[in-house]
């Protein structure tokens, strides 16, 4: 018997207003944010008073490392000591890389998690019809036998796969820190195409043009839907064979065109 499933929150829950939620969940309107150079909004001195406040998110971060906002550091770096919850935790650590502090221990504290989710071997939770299209609430026969053996429940395998480790790779990969390019590019190679798409914006985030073909494979292996997905970071690199291949995996033409109005505006550094 096949088990459904509902996923509840979507990745935006971890990925705050950045261009992953927007390009996750189709919000693509959200993600003209105000840019680092420009006069502080008023938003990021609310952001510092949340946290202060005890009330940390995914977003108010991104509203900090958004604006070089350095003056948070003391403040972040009390945070991540007090924090318990992890996936918090990594959004705290990714901040303070973004943000230019140079203690190893943001870094390796991101690096290690990311690491793990690279390494893992779980496929992909979600069915796929024959056109490739996802079909919505329903595993894969793949997936469930890969958590039979594992022992483990397909709801909270699930979940870690949709949620977790996306987010995981994203707060990595939002650094556009050099030292995340190899484990990047070994990300694009994962089972979870929602590890795929978010390693493959890290690596047009840091301009790697070696890494357009390590994309390009991931497409072709990818079903159509998510195909497209991963695809959407071809779009940010300004070569022929990367934007070719982002016309013949992205068949929406709006969102392409979308995209493309996106990187012309604001360029690789829209992507988280």
């Amino acid at each position: 018997m096949r088990h459904m499933y509902i996923t509840g929150s979507s990745l935006g829950r971890w990925l705050g207003t950045s261009l992953g939620c927007a390009l996750l969940c189709g919000a693509l309107s959200q993600v003209l944010l105000a840019q680092a150079g420009q006069n502080r909004p008023k938003s990021v001195d609310d952001a510092m008073n949340e946290i202060k406040q005890g009330q940390i998110t995914p977003a108010a971060l991104q509203r900090i490392a958004r604006a070089g906002a350095v003056d948070a550091i003391p403040l972040l770096r009390q945070q991540f000591v007090r924090t318990e919850e992890s996936l918090l935790k990594e959004a705290i650590a990714s901040a303070l890389v973004r943000l230019g502090d140079k203690d190893r221990t943001y870094w390796d504290f991101l690096e290690t998690h990311a690491r793990d989710v690279v390494q893992s071997d779980a496929p992909f939770p979600m069915s796929f019809d024959v056109q490739g299209n996802i079909v919505p609430k329903q595993f894969s026969q793949e997936f469930l036998d890969w958590a039979k053996t594992n022992h483990v429940d397909p709801q909270a395998a699930a979940t870690t796969q949709m949620q977790s480790s996306p987010a995981q790779i994203t707060f990595l990969a939002a650094t556009g820190d050099q030292r995340g390019l190899e484990l990047l590019r070994s990300a694009v190679a994962s089972r979870n195409y929602f590890v795929e798409a978010v390693a493959a914006r890290g690596l047009a985030k840091l301009q790697d043009v070696d890494s357009v073909p390590l994309i390009v494979t991931a497409c072709k292996r990818a079903p159509a839907d998510a195909a497209a997905l991963i695809a959407r970071s071809l779009v940010f690199f300004n070569t022929p064979p990367a934007q070719s291949a982002a016309e013949t995996f992205i068949k929406n033409r709006e969102v392409l065109d979308e995209l493309r109005k996106i990187s012309r505006d604001k360029g690789a550094d829209a992507l988280f």
